[in-house]
């Protein structure tokens, strides 16, 4: 008893002094632990934890949301490699809108409750401002929408065969999410490889959703009722064929003709069964679809071409359906070339008839294109001079039928002048003059014969006399 009072007197001694170094203590150890471990202001970003189960039963979907907040804490230093997204649970209702819903794409504001884990100690104090309670979402309306699958072929078939007819099971399917992202949606297709079809069949094609610009649309929120569908698909086989310009329809301004057709392309790829191909070669261009009625300069037109195709036959993928016709007007030219008559053949001549061409050249006016009238030879023009109905005389007016291109036309007929001569008359005047000749010289013959019988007489009657007088005496 004696001992424990001196301790209680001793402890008690001088005690308002030990109360204030004990205090002095106390405070050099805060100052030099602040010193040494300050309080920090840091930060940590939490996920969020959504309830969307109410938004559906309003018929709506979230198509944009934060994922995670960032929370401000205070901490010792020291403590700050224990601070992590664990130490908070951030929770947010979709229903919970503070204020009205807005439309998509503008965001609603969700309220968000934010709780610290007990075992947290080392965080003195955290604060989300009151300000930005809430997390910015954007809902939209759900929607549903059903479309025909289309196709995406991928690989190659083998050469000399094209896809003909593409067919899934079911041909529709049902897209839903938001409404906003149906403006982007374009087309739901199945991608089908072609590498496992060999003559036909059937092959599970996967789909997909996209754009205008044929890019696949992802993170759009957008749902397909099936991942996938079966596509039957037909080969047909590829046939190279040529086309062909029946001409042109009407006539174009005076004095202008076709100079030169043209088109684009000139082959065509299509595509059918074997029984189809083997019955077409060549595809035409009716002339009803070039119609140039009154024109005077280069026309040109754009056929579509699948128009003419026979039943079962198709262009090939990948063929301009499109064919380009251009016709070329150039306005004609006239020029005149003198020709040698004597080239020209006298047809249905008589034998009995001479005949003489009084006009050794001849002119003759042709109407063409400059090209034609540039590159015509008249020493190479043949020609014949029917002469079968003419009597022997002259003629003026003779037609020459000539063997002319159909690029040339003649502005006015070829005509020349012919004589003809009858050799059997020409033969009996000559016997006629002949026979007169005669019988002139006969005449005088007679004359001659019959002075000299005169004189005989007269000198006989003399030389009588004589001798009567003679023998008298």
């Amino acid at each position: 008893m004696k001992n424990k009072g001196q301790n209680q007197k001793l402890f008690l001694k001088n005690f308002p002094l030990k109360l204030l170094g004990f205090v002095l203590a106390v405070l050099l150890w805060l100052v030099l632990n602040n010193t040494q471990d300050p309080v920090i202001t840091s930060s940590v970003s939490v996920p969020i934890t959504y309830e969307e189960g109410g938004l559906a039963e309003k018929n709506m979907v979230a198509i944009s949301k934060p994922n995670a907040i960032t929370i401000p804490v205070k901490l010792h230093r020291s403590r700050l490699r224990y601070l992590s997204a664990d130490d908070f649970t951030v929770k947010a209702d979709l229903t919970e809108v503070i204020g009205d819903v807005k439309e998509a794409p503008e965001a609603s504001k969700i309220s968000i409750e934010i709780t610290k884990a007990s075992s947290a100690t080392y965080i003195q104090s955290w604060e989300y401002p009151q300000s930005q309670g809430y997390v910015k979402v954007v809902l939209d309306t759900l929607k549903s929408a059903t479309y025909l699958v289309q196709f995406n072929t991928t690989k190659e078939l083998p050469e000399g065969y094209q896809v003909g007819t593409l067919s899934s099971d079911p041909s529709r399917v049902t897209v839903s999410g938001p409404t906003s992202a149906f403006s982007n949606l374009a087309a739901v297709k199945a991608n089908v490889d072609l590498s496992a079809i060999t003559d036909g069949g059937s092959v599970t094609a996967p789909l997909a959703l996209y754009d205008g610009n044929n890019r696949t649309l992802s993170g759009s929120g957008l749902t397909i009722s099936q991942s996938t569908v079966e596509v039957t698909v037909s080969l047909n086989q590829a046939k190279e064929i040529s086309i062909s310009i029946a001409g042109s329809s009407g006539t174009p301004a005076d004095g202008y003709v076709v100079s030169k057709v043209d088109y684009s392309p000139k082959l065509l790829t299509i595509s059918g069964s074997k029984n189809a191909l083997a019955n077409i070669s060549t595809v035409s261009i009716p002339s009803r679809e070039l119609d140039i009625t009154g024109a005077s300069s280069n026309k040109t037109f754009d056929i579509a071409i699948e128009q003419y195709l026979p039943e079962g036959i198709t262009l090939s993928e990948g063929q301009s359906g499109t064919i380009s016709v251009t016709i070329e007007l150039e306005q004609l030219q006239t020029e005149s070339f003198q020709i040698d008559a004597s080239q020209f053949q006298l047809v249905n001549t008589k034998p009995e008839y001479e005949y003489e061409l009084i006009d050794p050249v001849l002119t003759l006016t042709l109407q063409a294109l400059q090209a034609d009238l540039d590159s015509f030879n008249p020493e190479t023009l043949q020609g014949t001079i029917d002469v079968g109905g003419l009597e022997a005389g002259e003629y003026i007016n003779v037609p020459v039928t000539l063997t002319l291109d159909s690029a040339y036309t003649m502005t006015r007929d070829l005509i020349v002048s012919v004589r003809i001569i009858d050799k059997t008359a020409q033969t009996e005047e000559v016997q006629e003059t002949e026979s007169t000749t005669v019988t002139q010289s006969t005449s005088v013959t007679n004359t001659q014969e019959t002075s000299e019988a005169s004189s005989q007489t007269a000198t006989e009657t003399t030389q009588e006399s004589t001798s009567q007088e003679t023998a008298a005496q």
